[in-house]
């Protein structure tokens, strides 16, 4: 993230504030803005602000795409940014979704799958014309921070973890693309967890779970570290038995 992004849409933000709205950076924008990696996936979470104010505050700066809105999502045209409000899922492969506007950044950050993942960052600051890069403010509520300097993977909750089994899978790419580990709770989790829905007992889709393999391969620098954490969790044999199978075959050099 750099100065002149958070410039782009400082009257953005300016009139999201004006509507009574707070926005925060969240998510893996800020989790790479730690790490100082390129922001590519923006999202920005508006709290005290209902999704019908917010998309009337949003279409004063150009066409509204509606994908997400059963989602609380909004995307607005010309700009690579999720705008979102808070909400809360209930099990299963099909949630329902309820959107609370007035939900504490704290329990928000709550949802996210793993402590590096749920930190904020206040957007409140770019009003200030005067406004330092430097001296943004991270609301870390669960030590990501911490187990970034660390390298460590750990889950926010435990049980809201293993509610969604696709979390398993986001494990092992962030395994690949940032050379962390997880911590043993999250270890031995992983090698209990269930791979399928909850509620109808259906296995995640391989569409969903071919994306996180995407960005294992894609994003990683060693990809290899995804698929050996696997082999170490004995997952290798049950989830991708071809590579299992390749364990120990000699090859020619």
């Amino acid at each position: 993230m750099n100065k002149n992004f958070l410039n782009e849409i400082k009257d953005i933000i300016k009139e999201i504030i004006k509507y009574g709205g707070t926005p925060y950076l969240v998510g893996g924008s800020v989790r790479d803005y730690v790490l100082k990696r390129d922001i590519k996936d923006v999202d920005i979470e508006i709290h005290n602000l209902s999704l019908d104010k917010l998309e009337e505050c949003l279409k004063k700066f150009g066409r509204i795409k509606l994908v997400g809105k059963q989602f609380g999502v909004l995307r607005l045209h010309n700009y690579d940014i999720d705008w979102s409000l808070p909400r809360k899922d209930s099990i299963g492969r099909k949630p329902i979704v309820q959107i609370d506007p007035n939900m504490t950044i704290e329990m928000a950050c709550k949802r996210r799958d793993l402590t590096m993942n749920a930190m904020a960052i206040d957007l409140s600051f770019v009003c200030n014309d005067n406004f330092d890069i430097k001296n943004l403010q991270i609301i870390d509520p669960y030590s990501g921070l911490q187990d970034i300097k660390n390298k460590k993977l750990r889950a926010v909750d435990t049980k809201l973890f293993n509610e969604d089994p696709l979390r398993f899978f986001r494990v092992m790419q962030f395994i690949g693309r940032f050379e962390f580990w997880p911590d043993s709770e999250l270890n031995n989790l992983c090698k209990k967890m269930e791979l399928k829905d909850q509620i109808t007992g259906v296995i995640v889709a391989k569409e969903r779970i071919s994306e996180e393999i995407k960005k294992l391969f894609l994003k990683s620098q060693r990809p290899s570290l995804g698929f050996r954490w696997l082999q170490e969790t004995d997952r290798l044999k049950e989830i991708f038995p071809e590579i299992y199978n390749l364990i120990g075959v000699q090859q020619r050099p």
